[in-house]
């Protein structure tokens, strides 16, 4: 019953749910783009006096940092509904 009134919330496994679901789908989505990425990589490399090593380096650090971010971002959110958990305990 405090599922249809809003008194609790669902919030927290789904947001679980969709970082796994986010974090298995992004290193899938540029596996199957890769042509794309290879492109990419094509130009920068003609535009810019890149090394692959380098480029190859520069993508990695760029997918941890952002995977990173990815997590950090879901966090924020299950620690902000966790908080209004917590402050609707002590309320009551």
């Amino acid at each position: 019953m405090n599922f249809l009134t809003f008194d609790s919330f669902i919030s927290i496994p789904i947001l679980i749910a969709l970082y796994y679901l986010g974090a298995l789908m992004i290193p899938a989505l540029l596996w199957y783009k890769r042509i794309w990425v290879i492109k990419i990589a094509d130009a920068l490399m003609q535009t810019f006096p890149i090394s692959t090593s380098r480029l190859v380096l520069g993508f990695m650090v760029l997918f941890i940092g952002f995977e990173i971010l990815w997590r950090m971002m879901f966090e924020m959110f299950i620690g902000y509904f966790k908080m209004i958990e917590y402050l609707r305990h002590l309320a009551y």
